[in-house]
């Protein structure tokens, strides 16, 4: 077990994906609970470098993602608001 710090200065190299979870849903979604009702914005993933982490006093960790291909975009996200994964074929490109 290690420390975020610790993990980002690890993978500051590595390209994750990742997909925001749906907070919000339709009155109608909660109804009916549609079974291809995903529980993320979007069923394509988002492909970043971790660049910076910020820990809140909830306890959470406050993320800024780059974008793997446009080095201009940063995107931030609390870490419980995200799914991450890490392939290292897409880290490799």
């Amino acid at each position: 077990m290690t420390d975020f710090l610790t993990f980002m200065l690890d993978n500051s190299e590595n390209v994750f994906r990742y997909w925001v979870k749906k907070t919000i849903f339709t009155p109608l979604e909660q109804e009916k609970k549609y079974i291809d009702q995903g529980e993320y914005v979007n069923t394509e993933c988002y492909y970043a470098y971790i660049t910076d982490a910020i820990e809140l006093p909830d306890g959470d960790i406050l993320l800024e993602l780059q974008d793997s291909e446009c080095k201009e975009s940063h995107s931030y996200y609390k870490l419980s608001e995200i799914h991450m994964n890490r392939w290292e074929y897409d880290s490799d490109q």
